[in-house]
């Protein structure tokens, strides 16, 4: 369903080079944002000092716990508005975008307040050393001031990817990192605001973001339209957002949790230790950004042909989408293995703390193509309306196993090696897992496809 310039309509045509146009602008979006975060984080390293760029590399967990639950539905938005475009219902397309937007609106609020008020007591709990403690309590309660900004921003991106428009989310978010990364320098480097530079910067960039794309779902044409007076809670499509997002959202705060944990374990090894981590988790982010852009589009490639009955073309997306994982977080993740000294001085070159970054970045990034084919996987039970599944694995076999890791063999064998072999081992477990449920689920698609297929409707 062909609404504007910028959809897609991914039940036709050439499947391939429908998917890369589709992956590129996403591709570069989730590199940008992962990208002008580690920007802050390298400003903050050169103007401050590294115990300000630990008090924000502790918090990246736990600010993931709080969110994860309410950006985890905005995939049910993504996956029910995904199917809809498929199956050419325009009414509950128009039910799922004016519903998706309000619950984003009330659930940014009200994850900000959770937020602010917890977030002292959490960071306690996660054993932040009383020396940064202050530091991180400040940009927690900052961040999450602008909680409905990103809420907004975030359901609306799903909604307009739904359609096949990763083009315009990718200009939003450069308008509002260039906003970040001038802010930051300003508040930052000329005003010496430290972590509070940092935080605000962040906050009114996400407000830019989430204007930008209130206006785009505004001035849309026919069903894919935002209509202000018609924003409201309907209780059916809430309930299908809920049962396809909720899971997704369960199953990101299993992940934060788990992460916790080991952020935990991370800090038994002192200010170092920890400096040396966060940076490595930005090099992660971007990534990442590869083998996530590979999961959403196998989400909406799958839901799109799964909402218009069309099975070989699912068979086919969910190939392209393990082959393009594998392949480019397998390449990428050996060049920052290669590089990872290079990159790591950029944001602290004292020598102990580019140690402690690189005796993790020799293990996960080598094997990060494993992390790819989990990620897709999950996304391919995802758009075939499976919600439950990959989270049900990534609780058991990601989650539970890291923490059974940590008290076990970590526990046993206290290095910083030990303790990030967590992440491949987990990923392998899990793929397995998810891999079996959508062998399964597809074998019972092709068996009954000659039969006729109806989309779920809601």
């Amino acid at each position: 369903m062909a609404i504007n310039r910028y959809n897609m309509d991914m039940c036709n045509g050439p499947l391939a080079g429908k998917m890369i146009r589709y992956a590129i602008p996403l591709l570069i979006a989730y590199i940008l944002q992962y990208a002008f975060h580690a920007a802050d984080l390298l400003i903050i390293g050169n103007c401050s000092t590294y115990e300000s760029m630990a008090a924000i590399g502790t918090t990246a967990d736990l600010n993931s716990f709080t969110i994860n639950l309410l950006v985890g539905i905005s995939v049910g938005a993504n996956i029910l508005a995904a199917q809809f475009y498929g199956a050419g219902d325009r009414k509950n397309l128009s039910r799922t975008i004016h519903t998706s937007m309000c619950f984003a609106f009330i659930g940014g609020i009200a994850i900000g307040l959770l937020g602010i008020l917890c977030c002292e007591w959490a960071l306690r709990t996660i054993s932040v050393p009383e020396a940064i403690l202050p530091k991180s309590a400040l940009y927690m309660k900052l961040i999450f001031c602008g909680m409905p900004f990103s809420m907004i921003y975030n359901f609306g991106c799903s909604i307009l990817r739904a359609g096949g428009d990763t083009q315009r989310p990718l200009y939003y978010l450069i308008a509002a990192g260039i906003v970040n990364v001038g802010l930051n320098l300003l508040f930052v480097a000329g005003f010496k605001w430290d972590i509070a530079g940092v935080a605000i910067a962040t906050v009114i960039s996400q407000a830019v973001s989430a204007v930008l794309v209130l206006r785009a779902m505004m001035t849309a044409r026919g069903a894919s339209r935002l209509v202000l007076r018609h924003i409201h809670i309907d209780i059916p499509v809430l309930k299908k957002l809920l049962i396809y997002g909720v899971p997704a959202g369960f199953q990101g705060c299993c992940f934060a949790l788990s992460n916790i944990i080991i952020q935990g374990a991370i800090n038994s090894f002192g200010s170092q230790a920890m400096a040396g981590m966060t940076p490595t988790v930005c090099m992660e982010w971007i990534l990442y950004a590869t083998v996530h852009a590979a999961h959403q589009t196998t989400i909406v490639f799958v839901g799109q042909n799964y909402g218009g009955c069309k099975i070989p073309r699912i068979m086919r997306s969910l190939k392209l989408g393990f082959a393009g994982a594998f392949i480019i977080g397998g390449v990428l993740g050996a060049c920052f293995t290669i590089t990872g000294p290079y990159w790591l001085a950029l944001f602290n070159d004292t020598p102990e703390v580019i140690e402690w970054g690189m005796r993790r970045v020799k293990i996960v990034f080598t094997l990060y193509c494993l992390c790819g084919l989990m990620d897709v996987a999950a996304g391919g039970l995802r758009g075939l309306g499976h919600s439950v599944i990959p989270t049900v694995c990534a609780l058991l076999f990601a989650c539970g196993l890291r923490v059974v890791w940590i008290n076990t063999v970590f526990a046993y064998h206290h290095t910083i090696e030990t303790l990030v072999w967590a992440y491949p081992l987990t990923w392998t477990v899990t793929f397995a897992a998810n891999g079996i449920f959508l062998w399964w689920f597809c074998r019972k698609l092709v068996k009954q496809s000659s039969k006729g297929y109806v989309a779920l409707k809601v």
